[in-house]
């Protein structure tokens, strides 16, 4: 449940081409001195590796802004197979309603872990940052309160229509401010990130209270050591 990768920028080869008279000097002139070097600052190249900081903040946005590219669809209830025995049907209808039940818990978890996120995205790494930032923050707070009351307490058994309702919230949820997708096709530094955040990838996760920032297994697996 929070898939893309851009292409990198080339870095341009700056270089310096040596101009020849074709005629030699006259043997009385004194040789010329060569020249000194430059000793003016040398305009940085746009890297085609992003900082780790930057890489950071992708990850962590890419998290907190996953609710809003996923939208998680409710599970569907299905009626049990004819053919299933008594006690077969029962555990599907008990597996269909703990999904119902996760459902309804997992929406207002992600949806406060991802404002929790937000809230501890540091400095705006580029100009808009904030302003994108703070439309996806303000659009969660306004969802938190609505989801959050569909929550199970006991074990009602409303729970398809509940899941319904939430579903629904989910599937209208948009940012109040500029779109991520828009800062990043403006600024390539923050393509280039994303292309290395594993949470703006496929194997990216949701967040979970008090959890920061997930980590993919495929990002947390330890390199394998050769010969092993």
């Amino acid at each position: 449940m929070p898939k893309a990768g851009l292409s990198a920028l080339l870095v341009a080869a700056l270089g310096v081409a040596g101009c020849s008279s074709g005629s030699a000097p006259a043997p009385s002139a004194a040789p010329k001195a060569s020249a000194a070097p430059s000793t003016a600052p040398a305009t940085p190249s746009t890297s085609s590796t992003p900082t780790q900081d930057l890489v950071s903040w992708m990850d962590r946005v890419c998290a907190a802004t996953r609710l809003f590219e996923d939208k998680p669809k409710a599970p569907k209830p299905e009626a049990p197979d004819g053919s299933m025995s008594d006690q077969t049907a029962e555990h599907f209808a008990i597996f269909q309603y703990m999904e119902l039940q996760a459902y309804l818990h997992e929406i207002p978890d992600f949806t406060r872990a991802s404002i929790e996120l937000l809230e501890n995205s540091g400095p705006e790494p580029v100009k808009g940052g904030a302003a994108t930032i703070e439309g996806y923050r303000t659009a969660l707070r306004r969802l938190l309160p609505k989801v959050e009351k569909y929550r199970p307490k006991k074990a009602p058994d409303d729970l398809p229509q509940r899941a319904r309702k939430v579903a629904k919230l989910v599937a209208a949820l948009k940012t109040d401010g500029p779109k991520l997708a828009d800062l990043v096709d403006r600024e390539p530094a923050l393509a280039r990130a994303r292309a290395k955040a594993v949470n703006c990838g496929p194997d990216g996760m949701f967040p979970r209270p008090g959890e920061g920032v997930p980590t993919p297994a495929a990002a947390a697996a330890p390199p394998s050591t050769p010969g092993r």
